[in-house]
């Protein structure tokens, strides 16, 4: 819900404040090299402390950003917010939470009911970004009935997203301990070099790198900057598109295990982002506001199937003990990727090349789908038991 909802008002509230589009950028890319460190500490930390005190402490984290956030307009400070609080709002797609989570629900998971578990993961991250994209009309109201300016209006939603978070933290406080590592914290590896599968783990990593570099380009916060751009659309109506989007990514995620049975993880993992890839292409070359809406609703029924079916690919190709640094190391490499895509996109933008990064991102997407088709479709998945369940 707290990234459905900053994801839409983040760049506008930003720019009206006074910050350009390079800065806003800049403040972007900030985000995502703080949430590429913290997954760095989570993966070297994980002999250390629970993994329930992890998701804490990262939501406490992001609660301390989002009152800077509302506090201040102070660029370093918004640095600072913006480096521990991922105000770059890139959903369920990397971090450290998602690699926390991918291998707690490794943990209490077979091999036959893992793709439903991961599919189940991101519908309800999905839904929550719907909820939180929806709560976006409470600003709309505001400056439209009572005549807020735009900044005291966006300053309600970011007090909203910090008791969300809140909430959240309160939530994690619950989690079961079979989420634990079921071995020995001796035996969990933390280094990818060191692995018997460091070729895959490096490899996957990589692959990742540069499909989340490709989608750095164009992710939700730009996009609905894009369209408040191009087509004079308001936030209230943009609101909007985005939850009738994330409604299509809910049928994309229920879908994934489906069509995983019936073609295969890898398969489902690439080809469904080719026609996501093609489909985010001709959405940036439409002429009309009702073609690209409608175009980027149908990648919307695609861009998320991959998502579940490439959470639980990558746990079933190597050993039991190597699951944490293979979570950790691929979701570094997604942020990796990452971390100069934004403030390449500001870059583009602030030089009336709108249409670059959208293209750009098409193009190394489905160079990133064939790619890690050809080197995996020969791979055969190594057996995981679940942990038994009290």
């Amino acid at each position: 819900m707290g990234r459905g909802l900053i994801a839409i008002f983040i760049a506008i509230y930003l720019t009206a404040i006074g910050l350009s589009m390079p800065q806003v950028g800049l403040l972007l890319t900030l985000s995502l090299l703080g949430g590429f460190l913290l997954s760095l500490l989570v993966m070297s930390g994980a002999r250390y402390l629970p993994r329930k005190i992890w998701f804490v402490c990262l939501t406490f984290v992001t609660c301390i950003a989002g009152c800077i956030l509302f506090l201040s307009d102070n660029i370093w400070l918004l640095s600072i917010g913006s480096f521990l609080g991922s105000y770059a709002a890139s959903g369920m797609h990397w971090g450290p939470t998602i690699q926390l989570e991918q291998v707690s629900v490794t943990e209490i998971t077979s091999e036959k009911n893992r793709p439903r578990a991961f599919s189940n993961l991101n519908i309800a991250s999905a839904a929550g970004r719907a909820i939180g994209s929806s709560l976006v009309g409470i600003a709309t109201y505001l400056i439209g009935v009572h005549d807020w300016s735009i900044t005291d209006a966006y300053k309600v939603l970011i007090f909203i997203y910090v008791g969300i978070n809140v909430i959240n933290g309160i939530i994690y406080v619950f989690l079961t301990k079979e989420i634990e590592p079921n071995v020995p914290k001796n035996e969990l590896i933390i280094n990818p070099i060191i692995t018997k599968s460091r070729r895959k783990i490096l490899k996957l990593s990589s692959l990742f790198g540069l499909d989340s570099f490709a989608g750095g380009l164009i992710f939700d916060s730009f996009v609905a900057f894009w369209l408040f751009q191009k087509f004079g659309m308001n936030e209230g109506l943009i609101g909007i598109i985005f939850i009738t989007t994330q409604m299509c990514n809910l049928v994309s995620l229920w879908l994934s295990p489906y069509v995983a049975r019936k073609i295969g993880l890898l398969n489902t993992i690439v080809w469904t982002q080719v026609i996501a890839s093609l489909s985010l292409m001709f959405f940036a070359l439409a002429g009309s506001p009702i073609l690209a809406v409608a175009l980027w609703m149908f990648r919307g029924l695609f861009d998320e199937m991959d998502v579940p079916a490439r959470q639980s690919y990558m746990m079933i190709i190597i050993p039991e003990n190597e699951r944490n640094v293979m979570s950790g190391t691929a979701n570094l490499g997604r942020g990796l990727g990452r971390l100069p895509s934004s403030y390449i996109t500001g870059l583009l933008w602030s030089g009336s090349l709108t249409i670059f990064p959208f293209m750009s991102a098409g193009i190394l997407k489905l160079l990133y789908d064939f790619t890690i088709y050809r080197t995996f479709h020969k791979e055969k998945p190594v057996t995981i038991k679940p942990k038994p369940t009290s």
